[in-house]
């Protein structure tokens, strides 16, 4: 089928923005880009979609979320008095993931999808926990965000040895079965995941390095709290990253998430081996466990990308907030520059992203997957390839991030603002009626 979303402005998340033009979508992909709408109006032409002159950008990527936790909006727990990150996990989150059934894992990742969908996402990178229910609980969550939403999604699930040995080995199970179920289709991606390395014993991170297959990556916090590495080097008698290096997992298509506490040393072993790092700044100063080292990882040319760490799904404001967090941190203004953050979401997310799905995402050209979010945004001032990420950060980011258009592989997702394919007072009537069981199970 044959798409004409016309009288659009178009950036085209590189050095070209195009102030009143076209795109030709032809099935999944994007078969023209026009500069030139009069040209655009003799191509022939299934359906036409008046912009009305709304912004285009290349669809979202989210490097790092926790779509489980998207039914803990206003849940209280007692007592919750933590003095450290692990207390934050044991007080709240390791309570909310044991509560969670396969009702609940629905309705979170189907809420969380939803939202991710708003905020002009079109690629989900979840971590998934529920160690009540965990067979089968990674096609729960493909089955909502991919299956009925339409948004692509790479998943996996958070294994540790904090529930004990036969949820470990559940744990195990469903990620390696999950990665058996993943063929050629390019929408649907899978990784081996780990909870972090104090959670994951000697015994289980050596049956993962053993039954792992060849190629596929890991996706586990990193030292995002100090105790982790205090813990490994008691336990292990070394560094987390070397201990995952030594375990065969530090791989290009290996994720670690947050990498707070790492040292100078673990950060070029991270660089040498070509495996990816992603940041979370909103979570990381909720949980006030530390600052990321962005020039120090950037400047390494690792493959760098930016996550919300399940903390809402909004990743221009993320963005704006990293970096605003490096100037605060540093003291100096011009840390956290436009191109250290066009680094993370523009170039890094897309690229992680591709790597992990075999597809080109994040530009929108000819022969690019479609993969478009229109954004209802008037910019009161030009709008240049110089100025796009002025417009994105100080312009939709600290206003308001309103998705007219969302559109995943040319199929339309949202269209003027509106599910295409869901009942959302119904899906949110029912998320009401999910986190309310879910929330009288909390131990």
């Amino acid at each position: 089928m044959k798409r004409l979303l016309d009288h659009v402005a178009i950036w085209d998340g590189g050095q070209t923005v195009i102030e009143d033009g076209a795109l030709l979508f032809d099935g999944e992909r994007i078969a023209t880009v026009f500069a030139d709408r009069p040209v655009a109006a003799e191509i022939d032409a299934d359906e036409r979609i008046d912009a009305g002159g709304r912004w285009a950008i290349p669809g979202l990527i989210n490097a790092h979320t926790h779509l489980y936790s998207a039914l803990a909006r206003g849940m209280a727990v007692s007592p919750f008095a933590p003095a450290s990150f692990t207390e934050i996990l044991d007080q709240l989150w390791w309570k909310l993931d044991k509560a969670l059934d396969p009702e609940s894992v629905r309705a979170s990742a189907r809420i969380g999808a939803m939202a991710a969908a708003r905020c002009g996402i079109t690629t989900l990178i979840d971590h998934h926990a529920s160690p009540n229910a965990i067979p089968g609980s990674l096609d729960l969550v493909k089955e909502e965000v991919c299956d009925r939403l339409g948004l692509r999604g790479i998943f996996c699930y958070e294994l540790s040895d904090r529930d004990g040995p036969d949820r470990a080995a559940q744990g195990v199970e469903e990620n390696l079965r999950f990665l058996r179920t993943i063929g050629t289709e390019n929408t649907i991606g899978a990784m081996f995941g780990l909870h972090a390395s104090f959670t994951v014993g000697r015994d289980t991170l050596e049956r993962v390095s053993s039954t792992i297959p060849d190629g596929a990556g890991i996706h586990i916090h990193v030292a995002e709290g100090p105790e982790d590495e205090v813990h490994c080097e008691q336990d292990h008698g070394l560094r987390i990253v070397e201990r995952l290096d030594r375990a065969g997992l530090l791989r290009p298509t290996s994720i670690l998430a947050h990498c707070l506490h790492i040292d100078e040393t673990e950060k070029d072993l991270v660089a040498e081996r070509d495996a990816i790092v992603v940041h979370n700044p909103r979570s990381n100063m909720n949980n006030a466990v530390g600052l990321f080292d962005l020039p120090g990882f950037l400047g390494r040319d690792v493959l760098t990308g930016l996550g919300t760490d399940g903390l809402g799904a909004n990743l221009l404001a993320e963005l704006f907030t990293a970096g605003i967090l490096q100037k605060h941190a540093h003291g100096d203004p011009l840390v956290g520059g436009f191109d250290a953050l066009d680094a993370l979401l523009f170039r890094g997310n897309p690229a992680i992203a591709s790597r992990l799905l075999g597809v080109p995402l994040g530009r929108i050209e000819a022969g690019a997957p479609a993969d478009i979010a229109v954004l209802d945004y008037v910019p009161p001032t030009p709008l240049g390839p110089e100025t796009v990420l002025g417009h994105l950060l100080f312009g939709v980011a600290v206003h308001s991030l309103r998705v007219a258009d969302l559109f995943v592989s040319g199929r339309p997702i949202l269209r003027d603002g509106a599910f295409v394919d869901i009942d959302e007072d119904a899906v949110y009537a029912d998320a009401r009626e999910q986190s309310a069981r879910l929330w009288s199970r909390l131990g």
